[in-house]
């Protein structure tokens, strides 16, 4: 009759746990908190003098509330009333935005089984790059939704975020995970971000042993050709292509005491050998490790332990046409890098649940460029093609993350006649990066140059003079960096009748140090540094630069510095009809940012690096012997000192001065006291109190609505304001004089040609550069860049149809808008039309083995779905679309009749950001799947991926659209090699077969 039946006796089993009892409250609720994710639940209720209630398959997620009505009727105990489970697809007491990708989804779909192919089929989600097929498995895409915000990774609940590059820590066997929870937007006290926040939830074992393996392959043969003619016509001479890529990998598990204890192993790897648009190999090797055992002795106590290994080695990471070779990549452990982690839960009677977890991870690598494995070679930079040659840096990254959590969830269904959930949480985590980069001797040099270097004819203004060389070195470069993270958070669901009122807090406090190390000399930091000395140099040019810059020990330091955030989260939902299928959604969130181990920088003493340049005389044409060899006698300095470019010769025969350094200071050398080489200073940043984290605050209005059972479609508004920014003031300590847009004076016009280009919107238009007399500052002063800020809305729908009677189908349609404001926050106008109210598209992928592209589409079309044909048939699809990337388009200005010697460069834009584009994308992916079924569980899946199916020849990457250099006091115009260069071309169409088993 609809009154609530206190003292039900309900008992939850399943594949994945033992056996679990709740006993219903005075109002007749029962609930069983923090199950894994299964499909196969079934609830027993039972009561004297009423039948006994049975559903079964009832789906649980991750990160959602599955809410369900046992109805009993009058009768015997021993009558049994079973039906089959309809598991609501609305969540009445979320407001979270985001997916829930299901193994069932991972599986069946044509993918790249990676995590970040995942995200990108995420509503609202953007990436950097395409997969297809796998030919970009081997490295981390970049992503954005919502207007950004720090990015959080998480495994089995636990932050596992890279503390320095703020990304994955690892790469992982595709087939350990049983579920993705991504949330793009609404997240509660739990998360500290407004980014993306990925969880990646692994499979656990069960009381049936189980068995699986995959193995994939494509393969060259299996591909199409895509290099079409328009290609050829800019000078495109091959297109991105898989050689070969194996995907294959085992798992299994089961009971070690049945509805006790419990285990689950696996083993995968990717080798994926692809070739890149300029003929170079680009090769990766994944290989994946992962453990779990979990315990429930007692049924209110469970406990797991969980440990993942994720190695990786790369070959030719990061090549392109600047840097042909690329890197190797390596672990800095020879198993690859550990994810471990420990959890204990339990559950205090039917109300009280506690949670404790610690966790350990590291994401350490090394970099080796590929064409000088020994770091022995010359670094040599060719300015008229902008290519380095034969070698590059090396750089080693140590990352390691100490992480504790503590939550208690307390019920209460009728305090103040109302229902309550408590969530009160603590999070402590410590975090330490430390890194070190060098180049072969920690030097380089540049020749064959087509810009203006130094003044020889004596006409006050530099020559072009394609002899000239540049020689610098510096002292080694190591850093070792640590935020300690403290978080505290509570919030209290409130539920009366169909209205959810969530009310929550969260405080974040992090803070920045700087641990001891040591910062080498010049040269004999590595063993191959002799050698690359002795090929550029005679002894006695070593024997000076040696005492010219020392090697340095650091101490740690503790700064009087934290970032205090606190960040509140309101949510409220409505059951607009009664029937837990129509739910209204609104919710308020502020959210902080994650303090990367870099922050410790800004209070790294100053004068801990160091460097010295020269203009190298080797050529006879400039009166040196041309024998390759840096002689003293090779040295200048010029002092840029008004028109005066002229060069000085730097020492004597013997290694002394023959100038004095401080009057080409900061110019031809630098970041340290070049009269006292060990001696440090205070750090080079001073951070104001109004410094800190940034901040964004979120608005999202949405409606979510059952349509048909397993079908659930979703309308959501989004307002997202992110502020609070910093920004670095050249600075004065000693009279306080900070950078100011008052410094900075009209110089000129943008001429409307630059060689053979035009500068269309910036034509005519006026730049500007310091004013005379505005000296060097060396310090800086942080403080909250004024009135600038970047808003982004939009409108989203969403569908998601679970897989029953025999299909699936996910999806969505995001318009959007995102745009950077400068209000007050800006210093040189010069750019103010073409950026300020104009497309925030980030920079992004340059990290990660890419060149750097503009990301932002205003809209976006997800789709995915599957058909059960007959005959044990499946076909499914994947499929998207998104308007193209943004390319920059500019020019560079050099005046050198700027009142300013240090300002007289400049980069102008010629058209309003955002308008030049890539062109639309689009991409579809398809397979047919044969089941072939063995007794009830086993199953065998013989599969076909046809991927990039109409064989689109979208150019994905290009560099930026900058034409070059004009000099304005002759008009000499140096163009820019890479300027808009194809960089990547969408893999052709290929072929993967695949087969894959579970028992």
């Amino acid at each position: 009759d609809g009154n609530p039946l206190p003292g039900v006796t309900v008992t939850l089993t399943g594949s994945k746990t033992a056996p679990l009892t709740s006993i219903t409250s005075a109002e007749g609720k029962f609930r069983f908190i923090s199950l894994p994710p299964a499909r196969d639940y079934v609830i027993k209720a039972e009561l004297e003098g009423f039948k006994t209630v049975i559903r079964e398959n009832i789906i649980v997620v991750v990160g959602r509330n599955v809410d369900i009505t046992l109805t009993m009727e009058i009768g015997a105990l021993e009558e049994e009333v079973t039906v089959i489970a309809e598991t609501p697809v609305v969540d009445t007491k979320k407001t979270t935005v985001g997916a829930n990708v299901t193994r069932e989804v991972l599986q069946s779909l044509p993918t790249a089984r990676d995590p970040w192919v995942i995200l990108q089929m995420a509503p609202g989600v953007m990436v950097d790059r395409e997969n297809v097929g796998g030919s970009e498995s081997g490295q981390q895409a970049s992503f954005i939704a919502r207007g950004g915000g720090s990015d959080q990774w998480a495994m089995d609940g636990v932050v596992i975020t890279d503390p320095s590059a703020i990304s994955s820590p690892s790469y992982y066997d595709f087939d350990a995970f049983e579920e993705m929870n991504i949330t793009t937007g609404g997240a509660d006290v739990t998360v500290q971000t407004g980014g993306v926040q990925i969880n990646l939830v692994t499979r656990r074992g069960g009381n049936q042993v189980s068995l699986g393996g995959r193995i994939y392959m494509t393969d060259s043969k299996f591909q199409a050709e895509n290099l079409t003619d328009e290609l050829r016509a800019e000078g495109v001479e091959g297109t991105n292509v898989i050689r070969n890529i194996k995907d294959y990998g085992f798992n299994f598990g089961g009971p070690i005491f049945k509805d006790k204890a419990w285990y689950w192993m696996s083993f995968g790897a990717q080798d994926i050998k692809t070739t890149n648009i300029y003929g170079a190999p680009d090769d990766t090797l994944l290989v994946n490790y992962a453990a779990k055992i979990n315990a429930q002795i007692i049924p209110e106590n469970r406990f797991e332990a969980f440990a993942h290994i994720g190695q990786k080695e790369k070959w030719g990471r990061s090549a392109s046409y600047t840097f042909p070779g690329g890197y190797h990549q390596m672990g800095k452990y020879h198993f690859g890098s550990p994810i471990v982690k420990f959890q204990d839960e339990h559950m205090f009677g039917d109300n009280l649940f506690v949670s404790v977890k610690y966790s350990f991870s590291d994401a350490g690598f090394n970099l080796i460029p590929m064409d000088d494995p020994d770091m022995e070679k010359v670094l040599a930079y060719e300015v008229k093609t902008g290519i380095y040659h034969n070698t590059y840096d090396f750089y080693r990254a140590s990352r390691p993350v100490n992480q504790f959590n503590l939550l208690f969830n307390y019920f209460n269904d009728n305090f103040l006649g109302v229902s309550h959930e408590i969530k009160l949480g603590v999070e402590y985590a410590d975090r330490t990066g430390t890194h070190v980069s060098r180049y072969p001797g920690n030097m380089y040099y540049e020749y064959n140059y087509d810009t203006l270097t130094v003044d020889l004819d004596g006409d006050n203004y530099p020559d072009l003079i394609p002899e000239m060389r540049y020689f610098e070195f510096w002292r080694g470069s190591k850093s070792s960096y640590n935020v300690k993270a403290l978080a505290a958070y509570f919030s209290d669901t409130i539920t009366v009748g169909r209205l959810n009122i969530i009310l929550g807090l969260r405080y974040d406090r992090q803070r920045p140090q700087v641990l001891p190390y040591t910062r080498a000399a010049v040269r004999d930091e590595q063993p191959g540094d002799a050698k690359a000395w002795e090929s550029i140099t005679s002894p006695e040019v070593m024997n000076v630069f040696d005492k010219i810059l020392p090697g340095l020990e650091i101490s740690g330091i503790k700064p009087d510095y934290a970032w205090d955030v606190f960040s509140p989260r309101i949510g409220i939902t409505y059951d607009v009809f009664g029937t837990g299928k129509t739910i209204a959604k609104l919710s308020f969130a502020m959210y902080g940012e994650f303090m990367g181990t870099g922050w410790g920088s800004y209070f790294n003493p100053s004068y801990t690096g160091g460097w010295m340049g020269f203009w190298w005389f080797d050529d006879p044409v400039l009166g040196g012997n041309g024998n390759g060899l840096i002689e003293l006698s090779e040295l200048y300095w010029y002092r840029r000192n008004g028109t005066d470019y002229s060069p000085d010769r730097v020492f004597d025969d013997n290694g002394n001065f023959l100038v004095d350094p401080w009057d080409y200071y900061p110019y031809m050398w630098g970041s340290y006291d070049i009269d006292n080489p060990q001696k440090t200073g205070k750090p080079r940043y001073t951070i104001d109190k109004s410094a800190g984290s940034s901040r964004t605050t979120e608005i999202i209005l949405g409606v979510e609505h059952e349509l048909l059972p397993d079908f659930g479609v979703a309308l959501d508004l989004f307002y997202r304001k992110r502020d609070h920014f910093n920004w670095s003031l050249a600075w004065d300590p000693e009279t306080g004089d900070k950078a100011d847009k008052d410094e900075y004076v009209q110089v000129g016009t943008v001429p409307s040609q630059v060689g053979s280009y035009s500068t269309e919107e910036g034509a005519g238009r006026p730049y500007y550069l310091l004013k005379a007399g505005v000296p060097y500052r060396y310090y800086r002063y942080m403080e909250r860049r004024p009135g600038f800020y970047r808003d982004y809305k939009a409108i989203e729908l969403r569908f998601q149809k679970r897989l029953s009677h025999g299909w699936m189908l996910n999806g969505s349609i995001t318009l959007q808008d995102q745009r950077t404001h400068y209000g007050e926050g800006y210093l040189n106008p010069t750019n103010l039309w073409a950026i300020d109210n104009k497309i925030y598209a980030p920079s992004m992928g340059g990290g990660s083995g890419k060149i750097s592209i503009n990301v932002f589409s205003h809209w976006l079309i997800k789709l995915s779905g599957l058909y059960q044909l007959p005959l044990d048939f499946n076909i499914s699809f994947n499929f998207n679309a998104r308007q193209g990337h943004v390319i920059p388009f500019t020019v560079g200005i050099t005046d050198y009749n700027a009142p300013n010697p240090r300002s007289r460069s400049i980069t102008v834009y010629c058209q309003e950001f955002g308008k030049l584009r890539l062109p639309n994308f689009w991409n579809f992916d398809l397979r047919l799947e044969k089941v072939i079924k063995h007794s009830q569980r086993g199953r065998i899946y013989i599969m076909a991926d046809l991927f990039n199916v109409f064989n689109n020849a979208h150019i994905n990457r290009r560099y930026d659209k900058h034409l070059g250099t004009y000099y304005m006091h002759n008009g000499y115009f140096r163009p820019n090699p890479t300027c808009f260069m194809a960089n990547e071309v969408l893999n052709p169409r290929v072929l993967r077969l695949g087969i894959r088993f579970e028992f």
